[in-house]
């Protein structure tokens, strides 16, 4: 996670922001190739001051890394990069004050999760960096929103669920900036993204979260914003880890075939009991019985045969349906189905398809199959 361009000046508030030690917090800058680790002797919301023997110039931009004493960490729970401009320097090191995004609410101190006295442990700082982080973020796709979320990652949530939000909106942010142009100019609903946050922040689950941040990126769009997320928001809120593992299995093993313009179906698909139990995650047949049927109440797989208990047959058919296939690709980021299943019309190279929009595609039930 990095927070890396945007504004030096918070605000012109007079009160001169607190500053703290944090004695187990460093920084990390590099000297060519070479990291290189720097004590900070306090922080404050708005900048720190950098035990170092290095004297850059004032208004210099220098790359940090903040994390706890020791070896560069690789995982970006445990660090936080950010760009910093030097502002005075004197024999002990630099002063530097922190370059922010536009829309970045830090909050050093203020955690209503803790007492004030216990927040100046590395973690706790760096938990702060990567929140205002995601507020930026996810303001800056939902700007109507802004207010609210804020208040909802600053006070609304658990740091159970609060940490489940980062990762969400971090993913999500990962997706857009995979896009052409980077996602810059990509804006989402606002109830959309607040409903995303809300419910996904309950998943433990890290397959689950990257579904939910999938879904998030899809509902971001450069074009007029509407409203066709809010369906599939819905029934991700209403399934659970065995749900989402049958429905993901379904729609990664069935061959898939373009039947109009605007829409691609599943041949038909059956799984044994002893394969339901592996893709799910669970030996109960009798509650694996009960999601199928969820799933089919829901529309994201086919129905079956009424009376037809699959402990007492050999195959089980879980087809599923354009709502469930949609479901999926929107939940890996994508809008366009044929595109995220690989399926192109006859005549037509995948690369050409890659730049057509889905209602462009003339023929029916041609089809390039890229999961079986």
């Amino acid at each position: 996670m990095s927070l890396s361009i945007g504004r030096s000046e918070r605000s012109s508030s007079p009160k001169r922001a607190e500053r703290r030690n944090s004695p187990e917090l460093s920084a990390y800058h590099w000297n060519g190739s070479v990291a290189q680790q720097d004590q900070i002797r306090d922080i404050s919301c708005t900048g720190a001051f950098l035990v170092t023997h290095r004297r850059w110039e004032p208004g210099e931009v220098i790359s940090l890394t903040l994390q706890r004493k020791g070896p560069l960490k690789k995982s970006p729970e445990h660090r936080i990069a950010v760009q910093a401009r030097a502002v005075r320097w004197d024999e002990n090191g630099v002063a530097v004050s922190f370059v922010l995004p536009p829309g970045t609410d830090l909050r050093l101190w203020q955690s209503p999760l803790k007492s004030s006295a216990d927040q100046s442990e590395p973690e706790d700082i760096l938990r702060e960096f990567r929140v205002a982080h995601s507020i930026a973020f996810l303001s800056r796709i939902a700007p109507d929103a802004s207010a609210e979320i804020a208040r909802l990652l600053h006070e609304g949530l658990s740091n159970y669920r609060l940490e489940h939000a980062i990762e969400i909106a971090d993913k999500a942010e990962k997706f857009l900036e995979a896009r052409p142009g980077g996602g810059d100019k990509m804006r989402a609903p606002a109830k959309d993204v607040l409903s995303i946050i809300e419910s996904g922040s309950w998943v433990e689950d890290p397959y689950i979260v990257q579904l939910w941040a999938g879904l998030l990126a899809s509902s971001c769009s450069v074009e007029q914003w509407d409203d066709s997320s809010i369906s599939y928001i819905e029934m991700m809120s209403q399934m659970n880890a065995v749900h989402i593992r049958i429905l993901a299995g379904a729609c990664t093993k069935a061959s898939k075939i373009i039947t109009g313009p605007d829409r691609i179906s599943s041949r038909p698909l059956a799984y044994s009991a002893s394969d339901l139990m592996k893709i799910s995650g669970s030996h109960d047949l009798i509650r694996i019985e009960r999601d199928l049927l969820h799933l089919a109440e829901l529309g994201l797989i086919e129905r079956r045969e009424k009376g037809t208990f699959f402990l007492q047959i050999s195959d089980v058919k879980i087809t599923p349906t354009f709502l469930g296939l949609e479901l999926y690709a929107r939940c890996n980021g994508q809008r366009g189905t044929k595109k995220f299943y690989g399926l192109v019309p006859y005549g037509v190279s995948l690369s050409e398809e890659q730049n057509r929009s889905d209602s462009d595609v003339p023929i029916w039930e041609t089809f390039r199959r890229r999961n079986r």
